[in-house]
């Protein structure tokens, strides 16, 4: 039986070679200047057709994962190893961090009204780790007005800049310091997530594929963060909670609701991990899930 094809329709991949092109033509990149934004730009558009390809899909939990390795063969044949999976995951959120509204096809100038043409894809790369759409805007701004290099903008953004200046969160504390007592429970919640949200996106072969996991066929007790990992081939969701015997085994019974769903090969069903408030990793597995290798388990955390 063959494998149904996946790739967007023909002319979503006319539109995507055309912007393609523009890359690897000199004469079409001197004539328009800004190369670096030329890029950006075309990363958008891969992410944003993806986008749009998933959304008039099949409802499979794997059709995303599919598509884009389908897209990614299309497009390495074409224009070389820069269009690997990973690469294709990120610029997918690239286009969602960054969804302009009403832009229509082949008009570039509303793009780059929208996104600062002074930025390199580096500089985007580290925008779309931030979450608060508010912040990830101001160092947008900053970063170009600025005349940041990506390592200042990351490591401003590490320092909490945005909380410093921009809502005065030093004189804020001064005057209360009782403040941290009275952050919410979700609140420190939600920060802790994005801080491990991060730190795996970091290291090889994770791949964000949602950050609040609502897709998943889970009828209880969702995962706070959904990934891909392209080496191991395998979905994984990721818990933030106390360990105990009762949490562990809620993940293996959701985890088995998500594998009877997919309907997968036993080698690529999805896994769970569960971090403590140590940041200790635990590996949870369904029951019909084959215990993994050595080498599978190396390539997860043990402790983040």
């Amino acid at each position: 039986m063959e494998t149904p094809q996946l790739l967007p329709n023909p002319d979503s991949l006319v539109e995507l070679h055309q912007f393609l092109r523009q890359l690897v033509s000199v004469d079409e990149i001197t004539l328009r200047g800004e190369p670096d934004f030329a890029r950006v730009e075309a990363y958008w558009h891969i992410g944003r057709i993806i986008v749009e390809t998933e959304q008039q899909g099949q409802d499979r939990a794997d059709y995303g994962t599919q598509l884009i390795e389908q897209l990614s063969n299309e497009l390495t044949q074409h224009y070389g190893k820069g269009y690997r999976t990973s690469n294709l995951w990120w610029f997918r959120q690239f286009y969602l961090s960054f969804p302009i509204l009403h832009a229509m096809r082949g008009e570039s100038k509303e793009i780059r009204d929208y996104l600062r043409t002074e930025l390199t894809w580096t500089h985007y790369r580290i925008l779309i780790s931030i979450e608060n759409e508010q912040e990830r805007h101001f160092y947008l701004h900053n970063a170009a007005d600025e005349k940041w290099s990506y390592r200042t903008l990351n490591r401003l953004i590490k320092s909490r800049y945005y909380y410093q200046v921009a809502l005065g969160e030093d004189k804020l504390l001064a005057r209360t310091p009782t403040l941290s007592k009275t952050v919410s429970t979700k609140a420190t919640h939600r920060s802790r997530v994005a801080q491990i949200r991060r730190t795996l996106l970091d290291q090889p072969g994770w791949a964000l594929v949602e950050r609040t996991a609502s897709c998943l066929p889970m009828t209880v007790n969702k995962p706070d963060v959904l990934f891909y990992h392209y080496n191991l081939g395998r979905f994984i969701g990721l818990w933030v909670a106390d360990q105990n015997p009762s949490m562990t085994d809620s993940i293996s019974r959701q985890l088995t609701e998500w594998r009877l769903h997919r309907e997968s090969d036993p080698m690529n069903y999805p896994l769970g991990l569960l971090v403590n408030s140590k940041n200790a990793v635990k590996l949870i597995l369904d029951v019909a899930t084959p215990p993994l290798s050595n080498p599978e388990r190396n390539q997860l955390p043990t402790q983040l």
